[in-house]
């Protein structure tokens, strides 16, 4: 049997529980933008879906506009809660 589980961060991990459960944590900052707008493209919506041409249009649009869209973010507006760039998207 396998068991998986997705942890937000491994705060109170001990190296222990990391070492014989075969963790693997990565820095969400280190994944970039593209697997979280990939992400999204999987749960469009079926009507969507079904229109392969309106997928390939926002995966051209998300390919051109994530990375300008967060640096404009990042330079430009003021943000009162500070976030990371993948709560952006």
């Amino acid at each position: 049997m396998t068991m998986m589980f997705e942890v937000e961060d491994l705060a109170v991990a001990s190296p222990a529980t990391v070492s014989r459960c075969g963790m693997v944590y990565v820095e969400p900052a280190s994944l970039g933008l593209e697997p979280y707008f990939i992400s999204w493209l999987n749960t469009l919506p079926p009507k969507v879906e079904a229109n392969p041409r309106i997928r390939d249009m926002l995966k051209s649009i998300g390919d051109k506009l994530l990375e300008i869209g967060c640096y404009f973010v990042r330079k430009e507006v003021p943000e009162p809660v500070k976030t990371v760039d993948n709560n952006l998207i």
